[in-house]
């Protein structure tokens, strides 16, 4: 699955039942002469002089070019021109041509009702037959020292993406193998296991530069069942767990694996396996 950061919200009059996710804003003042007068997030992977369009539940269009100082995450005043009383929200944005994805509902309710339904699960397990374990370990030597937005190939389309050049990864293998960065050690069922933090190198090619000439750092997130001693008499069976992350402002749900001594299972981070989409970086 994949989830995409949010930057959604709408401008409400009166009436009507709760609104699905929409591209994120704030209703400042409304004039009938003048237009609508909102406040919008700069999205993710934009630059000043970018082209910004946006389209209104009516059918409205406006593009703007972002101004300087307009950076991801701030607020941007858009004014649209007037419209029927009633419900105004942006229905799509399109960031150079290039159309946006659709948000999602709320992070902290999804989080919220998440836990609840996890942490029902949870309590009915005996404490014999569950094990929790947890570790934070500092990514801010691994953060970028520079970034750009650039168009890479995903199944049929061509998206925008933010690339970020993490030095201390040039003389990383580009093999796909991954490099141990932290993990935490916890044992269930008798049986050793390993909760691990990995990188790997990600070569991208930046404007005007060489082909592979960056490297991004791609997050990775595994369970290990540790390998057997040396000169163990009998082969054990694999195990089968269940299994729940919660990975800074990710989390994921009860997963079944069965793993054999030395076998591993990584998560699927989604829009956070990048150290670019990661804030904050420790």
């Amino acid at each position: 699955r994949t989830r995409l950061l949010p930057h959604t919200a709408a401008a409400r009059s009166r009436g009507g039942s709760a609104p699905a996710p929409r591209h994120a804003g704030s209703l400042r003042s409304r004039d009938e002469s003048r237009g609508l007068v909102m406040f919008i997030d700069v999205p993710h992977g934009a630059a000043p002089g970018d082209r910004l369009s946006l389209v209104t539940n009516s059918n409205q269009n406006l593009t703007v070019l972002l101004p300087p100082g307009a950076t991801p995450g701030k607020k941007l005043s858009v004014t649209l021109p007037a419209a029927a009383a009633g419900e105004i929200s942006i229905v799509r944005m399109m960031l150079n041509g290039v159309e946006l994805p659709r948000p999602t509902p709320d992070p902290a309710a999804l989080l919220k009702a998440h836990r609840q339904q996890t942490d029902g699960h949870w309590l009915r397990v005996g404490p014999a037959e569950k094990c929790e374990t947890r570790f934070s370990f500092p990514l801010s030597a691994f953060r970028p020292t520079s970034s750009q937005t650039v168009v890479e190939p995903f199944g049929f389309w061509q998206l925008p993406v933010v690339r970020g050049h993490v030095p201390i990864t040039e003389n990383w293998a580009l093999d796909g193998a991954a490099t141990r960065l932290g993990g935490s050690p916890f044992a269930l069922g008798g049986v050793e296991f390993e909760l691990a933090l990995e990188g790997r190198a990600v070569p991208w090619t930046p404007k005007d530069g060489a082909e592979g000439a960056c490297r991004d750092l791609e997050i990775c997130l595994v369970v290990r069942r540790m390998p057997q001693a040396a000169g163990a008499s009998e082969a054990k069976p694999a195990l089968a767990i269940w299994l729940h992350l919660v990975a800074g402002d990710r989390w994921s749900g009860w997963q079944r694996v069965s793993l054999a001594p030395g076998e591993v299972f990584e998560y699927d981070l989604a829009d956070r396996r990048y150290i670019t989409n990661l804030a904050p970086l420790d």
